[in-house]
């Protein structure tokens, strides 16, 4: 009798190989029920389970040394979990807000970060023999999350989370870094203009949108007060750095996804126009608490929606987000009041405050193509 067994499993291994199968499944299934039965558990958590994937793993694809990974995982099945200090997210960092916080209609921007493990950093490979690369080292945008509450408005949700200023070994730099940089954007933007100093090319003016900041109609180049063409102006000049600020005008307007798809389509124009500048997405500030519970669109919630998609944009890399709202709020994420005169536009000396800031968050990198002789 076992010498036919082995003569047919021998002779027909197809057939054997689905007997295998199914009967791996029966048992799987019944195991389940098993499972199920507890009332403790969910299903897919069970077929999680690292002892199943791997199984799952070499049955599709037949992979080499499955049955050490089968032991690594049955060896590992019983750890305790990680605790939340050591959760790692590969793409986008999440953290949780404080639990003492007010609610969603501030948007908190503190709370406790869960740490995860640095992208390490990315050396360029040779281009030549004899030459080597810098190492470059990419940031990151981490996202605090907090409980959201339902919305009835057909241009935004509440996404439940904030993002955070892109975390990187900032450089602080002096005014003169300033001299190669546009910045781009609304009456906030030209806030900035008017009343920091800074010695930048200013493409903004009231009531500016990510729809139409490359309109035919142009846009107020603050040097000469003229409208121009920013196509046109970012294929005549090279810049460093390019700062971009929109999404107050655009949150009566469409819906978020659309918002963060032209914005997507913005950055890329920029980035191949001006592949060698670092580009920065700047937060939108949030509105006192007033306005806040005025406004049926113009609030908080509509404003951290904006701002965590144009902070999904950033890859750590060449395109950074910054956000300064931690300066100009309160506890509960409203601009503070003594700081605006109309709960959304800051008073001219906080301005200086928002240039400390840009200054503290300088990108310092080797430039593209240079590189040392190996000792």
């Amino acid at each position: 009798m076992k010498k036919k067994i082995k003569k047919i499993v021998h002779n027909c291994p197809y057939i054997t190989a689905l007997l295998g199968t199914w009967l791996f499944l029966t048992a799987g299934g019944i195991a389940l029920l098993i499972y199920r039965g507890h009332g403790e558990h969910d299903p897919k958590t069970f077929w999680e389970h690292p002892f199943f994937a791997v199984i799952m793993e070499q049955e599709i694809h037949g992979s080499a040394g499955s049955a050490s990974k089968v032991e690594a995982a049955m060896a590992g099945a019983d750890r305790p979990e990680k605790s939340d200090g050591d959760q790692n997210i590969d793409k986008i960092t999440k953290v949780t807000l404080d639990e003492t916080g007010d609610g969603p209609s501030g948007i908190r921007q503190t709370g406790n970060v869960r740490e995860k493990e640095a992208d390490p950093d990315r050396a360029e490979p040779d281009t030549e023999p004899g030459l080597v690369r810098e190492k470059q080292v990419r940031g990151r945008t981490i996202f605090a999350t907090y409980t959201p509450v339902e919305t009835h408005s057909i241009y935004y949700t509440d996404v439940g989370e904030v993002a955070l200023t892109t975390d990187y070994p900032y450089t602080t730099v002096g005014e003169d870094y300033f001299e190669d940089a546009a910045f781009i954007g609304d009456s906030r933007t030209l806030g900035i203009s008017d009343y920091s100093g800074l010695d930048a090319d200013f493409y903004c003016e009231n009531g500016m949108t990510i729809y139409k900041m490359f309109d035919e109609k142009g846009i107020v180049y603050q040097k000469s007060g003229e409208k121009v063409n920013l196509l046109e102006a970012l294929q005549q000049k090279k810049y460093g750095k390019i700062y971009i600020m929109l999404g107050m005008n655009e949150l009566g307007y469409r819906d978020t996804n659309y918002f963060m798809e032209k914005y997507k389509e913005i950055i890329e124009q920029i980035r191949a126009l001006q592949p060698q500048g670092i580009i920065y997405v700047m937060a939108n500030l949030h509105v006192s608490e007033q306005k806040n519970n005025n406004e049926t669109e113009f609030n908080n919630i509509n404003i951290n929606a904006k701002n965590d998609a144009a902070a999904k944009l950033a890859d750590g890399v060449q395109v950074f987000y910054l956000d300064c709202n931690p300066l100009f709020t309160d506890d509960n994420g409203f601009l503070k009041a003594d700081l605006t005169f109309d709960g959304v536009h800051l008073y001219a000396d906080s301005y200086t405050v928002w240039k400390t800031f840009l200054m503290e968050h300088g990108v310092i990198r080797q430039e593209d193509g240079k590189a040392e002789k190996k000792s």
